[in-house]
């Protein structure tokens, strides 16, 4: 039951960061400076946020440790 909890949780932090203004905003700048362009982000929106929202909670949960 723990890991079913476990997943819900870490899905849901990574839905509320791609329904969150500022941080698509910030999505946008981040593939900008990765060269994506508008069409291959228009394309590609949900797997890039996808993307985004994971290395950004990956990163939160290395620096929780």
């Amino acid at each position: 039951m723990k890991t079913q909890v476990t997943i819900e949780s870490e899905f849901k932090r990574r839905m509320d960061l791609m329904e969150n203004r500022e941080f698509r905003e910030l999505c946008i700048e981040g593939a900008k400076k990765l060269g994506i362009t508008a069409q291959e982000w228009n394309e590609n929106k949900v797997g890039i946020l996808m993307f985004f929202a994971n290395e950004f909670c990956g990163l939160e949960n290395k620096l929780a440790k």
